[in-house]
């Protein structure tokens, strides 16, 4: 499972964070969409967006401290979406191997982990920095399926995410089934998930009820 805008809705607390930093640097709120446009939902490099906050606004900060700035504020925001965890907790007692697969820096995501509570509800996390790898490459999704296996996981294994390429293409080019989380979004990236549904509790519900033999990772 991926974490950012699956598990968590990162968006959420990145636009409260965001909000919080335009007021404190005194900039003018209408810069708050220049800034999650910026942002693209993490995937700019830190570094990158952290020099054009200093070349937007004259900044005196430092690249480095607004670097751990982009990484963790937002963290205090976080929040999981509405009934992840209890569809976590069903799947972990039907015996289920939970495995977070995300791009990020370790301190970061294992914060984001504890703070909201996953951590005590999945099986083990795969993150970026950790194993060298980034979604959509498929040594990251191996690395996963290969921490599924140290903890018993077996049969059809799935891949649930909100990124069409990261998750969802970088998945299947592994062989993993797929579930796609669309946020109402069309579906516009070559061949569709095995399961697509505007939430993630529904997808995770949805392979809760799969047939024996298919929906089981």
């Amino acid at each position: 499972m991926d974490l950012d805008n699956t598990l968590v809705d990162r968006e959420q607390a990145f636009h409260t964070w965001a909000q919080h930093f335009i007021s404190e640097i005194t900039a003018d709120p209408a810069d708050l969409d220049w800034l999650l446009a910026s942002d693209d939902d993490g995937y700019t490099p830190r570094a990158e967006l952290a020099i054009a906050l200093k070349e937007r606004w004259g900044l005196d900060t430092g690249v480095p401290d607004l670097v751990a700035r982009l990484l963790f504020d937002h963290v205090q925001f976080i929040e999981t979406y509405t009934g992840v965890p209890a569809a976590l907790e069903a799947l972990g007692a039907a015996g289920v191997v939970l495995v977070v697969v995300t791009n990020g820096i370790v301190a970061q995501q294992e914060r984001k982990l504890q703070r909201t509570g996953l951590a005590a509800l999945i099986t083990d996390s795969v993150i970026s920095e950790a194993v060298g790898s980034k979604k959509p490459d498929p040594r990251i999704f191996r690395t996963a399926l290969e921490a599924a296996g140290r903890h018993g996981g077996r049969g059809p294994a799935w891949m649930i995410g909100d990124h069409p390429m990261a998750d969802i293409a970088g998945a299947r080019n592994c062989g993993l089934l797929t579930g796609w989380v669309s946020h109402h979004r069309a579906w516009s990236t070559g061949a569709p998930a095995d399961i697509a549904c505007p939430r993630t509790v529904d997808v995770l519900r949805q392979i809760i009820a799969a047939p024996p033999g298919r929906g089981a990772p």
